[in-house]
């Protein structure tokens, strides 16, 4: 095993190698090389330093799940934060629905295993965009920060035939009321991605790489690790290059050719952000996010996301409390029995 694993390390080196040096070349082309899909001339560009002002509220959701015999318990619930800031210093601050939100439970059954897990991320996705409409008309805020993506991903669409799809459309309807209630406040909504695994970015400069195989056996930020200094951003570039074929994007109409993203490196010892936004100045929300994400030299995220996942996040022993009541209120039946592999009597 020693052997195999000190292949797979020099495996690893050598394409951390050959990155590096492609994204010095790279660093060095900018702005001397066209990329016809990016939004700006300018390859790597600085951000500036930025004075935050005004309201800003970050939405996050958390999830629980517990399999049984005949049913899926699922627990949700999703936290906004109000934070307003005086010359980028919180002056004072609020929360949606509370500080410490409502559980909101679901019970599946007779679901494949494929639509449980479709049925488990558009549960909480509802919960939270459903909250962050509310917390938009409740707080008109400066800007919305959502923990993740401003869009579902592709993995979240269920099959046309799922019975699980109807709930698919109910998220993207939240998804509208969301970018319309941010356009009728004068809100940014951007979305923060801390461990993004995307190739779109990848695909943009791929085609100005030459042979090297360094780009195409990447994802986008284990390339922009090399290509971005702290304090630097990439140029915007659109969500999907045909948005009116993108599998999810085709679904939210109008909005579509308004999402763009960019990613930035706030702090010199940590991975670069993903930042996902309905339109906007490509400069301003850099400048924002970037102030926003340098509390700590190793961990650069806004720290209202950060407070925001913590009022979300649901501990282990809520599941089994609510499976504790589920079960006085039913008795003993085989509906929720625990699987066999998590009652076993022996290891």
């Amino acid at each position: 095993m020693l052997e195999k694993l000190r292949g797979i390390a020099e495996g690893i080196k050598r394409a951390e190698g050959e990155r590096e040096e492609l994204a010095g070349r790279m660093r060095y082309n900018s702005g001397k090389v066209v990329f016809p899909e990016a939004l700006e001339r300018e390859l790597v560009i600085p951000v500036g330093n930025a004075e935050v002002n005004g309201k800003v509220v970050g939405v996050d959701g958390g999830l629980l799940a517990q399999e049984f015999h005949g049913i899926d318990l699922l627990l949700t619930r999703a936290a906004a934060v109000l934070f307003e800031y005086e010359k980028t210093k919180k002056k004072s601050h609020a929360y949606y629905p509370r500080a410490f939100p409502p559980i909101e439970v679901d019970v599946l059954s007779s679901l494949e295993s494929h639509e449980i897990s479709w049925h488990k991320s558009l549960f909480r996705m509802k919960k939270e965009i459903g909250t962050a409409v509310e917390a938009v008309e409740k707080f008109k805020p400066d800007y919305l920060l959502l923990d993740g993506s401003v869009v579902p991903s592709i993995g979240d669409k269920p099959s046309e035939e799922s019975s699980v799809r109807s709930l698919y459309m109910e998220v993207i309807e939240e998804y509208k009321r969301l970018y319309s209630a941010c356009d009728k406040a004068g809100c940014a909504l951007v979305g923060v991605i801390k461990d993004s695994r995307g190739k779109r970015f990848i695909e943009i400069i791929g085609r100005h790489a030459g042979e090297s195989g360094a780009i195409h056996k990447s994802t986008d930020t284990t390339f922009i690790h090399f290509l971005l200094k702290e304090g630097e951003r990439t140029a915007a570039f659109r969500y999907a290059s045909s948005p009116e074929t993108h599998q999810v994007l085709r679904d939210l109409g109008k909005w579509a050719e308004r999402i763009n993203a960019f990613y930035i490196k706030p702090v010199e010892e940590d991975r670069p952000l993903r930042v996902e936004f309905l339109s906007g100045k490509y400069d301003e929300i850099a400048s924002f996010i970037y102030a926003l994400s340098r509390i700590n030299k190793r961990y650069g995220y806004p720290a209202i996301l950060i407070e925001a996942d913590l009022r979300a996040a649901l501990e282990r022993g809520e599941i089994e409390r609510v499976s504790r009541e589920l079960l006085m209120l039913l008795g003993k039946r085989s509906s929720i029995m625990k699987l066999r592999r998590d009652s076993r009597p022996f290891r």
